[in-house]
């Protein structure tokens, strides 16, 4: 992050944490019975079966005429290699009433960026996987169809021999209360009960549904059903390391690198159902940071959708005053538009120079036509 931090005059030493969760991909993905430590690459193995013949009572090749017993092979690759970085320095900790500790900012670092990181790459993996099999529907999802569109995907399932007891459906906290509200779903007092009384977690249709945060799931997500051992995502690495005093700095230097992947087994494809796409804008995990006098330093907690993707912001003096996106339509970044003036962000974390006046922020992300994908609004924090 670019610029000096808020130093204390009299500030308080709690510090205004953000919440946060633990991995919830983490409810489906095995890693127990594929080895890849010292492996960036792993070969699965699947046995084809044997077709079934009408059996012939003469001749010599009275089963049918035998081949030999093949074997499939899946090359496993880990892809994802990931690292962070940044500087403490002592006088600014001093300073801040060690409101700045090394060891605390590691910490908040892989709750809020390793872990969310992980999760989104996950179900993004396991939802592209649902879309290249078949396994996927995109109807728009209302109050009225959302508990029979989550009971066509338990169908689909279960039609392909899927334990859907060992099922978890991973959903927006949109298609959440819209199935709540669905009166197909209330009929069933004592189910829908239980799940309310639960909060989050509960069942429904017999399999666990876990609510999560848009940021997580891909863009146009209501649900993601998956099969507990369909995926895997072996971590090779976890390493984070605080130096203290390294040479050059006065402080602590804090660095972090992670290693993994998520892959989904090739036998048990037909254990995820992902179900999107339909006109739904997502949301953009980001906030700002206050840096050098007059500027702030925006950070965007998560990878474009697609390389081609760009994000774009604009800053305003009110946040009723800055625009909005409709699904479908691109944004107009032309003299005439609501979108004119209009930045395009190129790294997660970038510095700027917002007009004096101006305390809040949009953010869009664009596919390479300008149509919004995700969209977010926050309050600047200015240096």
């Amino acid at each position: 992050m670019a610029g000096g931090m808020n130093l204390a005059t009299r500030y308080a030493k709690q510090v205004d944490e953000r919440w946060t969760e633990q991995s919830q991909a983490a409810l489906v993905l095995s890693n127990s019975n594929y080895n890849f430590k010292g492996d960036r690459t792993v070969v699965i193995y699947s046995i084809p079966i044997a077709p079934l013949n009408d059996y012939s009572r003469s001749g010599s090749s009275r089963y049918g005429t035998p081949d030999d017993l093949t074997r499939n092979i899946q090359t496993l690759t880990v892809s994802q290699d990931k690292g962070f970085t940044f500087i403490i320095d002592k006088g600014d900790e001093v300073q801040s009433e060690f409101v700045s500790n090394p060891g605390s900012a590691l910490a908040r670092e892989i709750r809020e960026v390793i872990v969310p990181n992980f999760d989104r790459y996950c179900f993004g993996v396991m939802a592209q996987s649902a879309k290249d099999n078949g396994h996927y529907d995109s109807t728009a999802v209302t109050s009225s169809n959302a508990y029979e569109l989550l009971l066509k995907g338990i169908e689909h399932m279960s039609d392909r021999n899927v334990p859907t007891e060992s099922v978890i459906c991973f959903c927006t906290y949109k298609f959440y209360g819209l199935i709540l509200r669905d009166p197909a779903f209330v009929k069933y007092a004592d189910s829908s009960q239980k799940m309310v009384a639960l909060g989050r977690v509960g069942k429904c249709g017999g399999v666990e549904v876990v609510a999560c945060a848009a940021t997580k799931l891909p863009t146009g997500a209501s649900f993601l059903l998956v099969y507990k051992d369909a995926a895997i995502a072996p971590k090779q690495l976890e390493e984070y390391k605080i130096h203290d005093n390294p040479p050059g700095i006065s402080g602590s230097l804090v660095e972090g690198r992670t290693l993994f992947d998520c892959f989904v087994l090739d036998e048990k494809a037909a254990g995820i159902y992902f179900h999107g796409g339909q006109g739904i804008i997502g949301f953009i995990d980001v906030m700002t940071a206050a840096s050098a006098a007059g500027k702030t330093t925006v950070i965007v907690n998560k990878d474009k959708d697609a390389s081609t993707n760009k994000w774009y912001y604009i800053t305003g003096q009110a946040r009723a005053s800055l625009p909005t996106v409709t699904y479908g339509t691109p944004i107009d970044t032309s003299a005439s538009g609501d979108w004119y003036g209009a930045v395009e962000l190129t790294a997660k974390s970038t510095e700027i120079t917002p007009t004096s006046t101006h305390k809040w922020l949009a953010i869009v992300e664009t596919d390479s036509s300008k149509y919004p994908l995700r969209y977010n609004t926050v309050k600047m924090n200015v240096g």
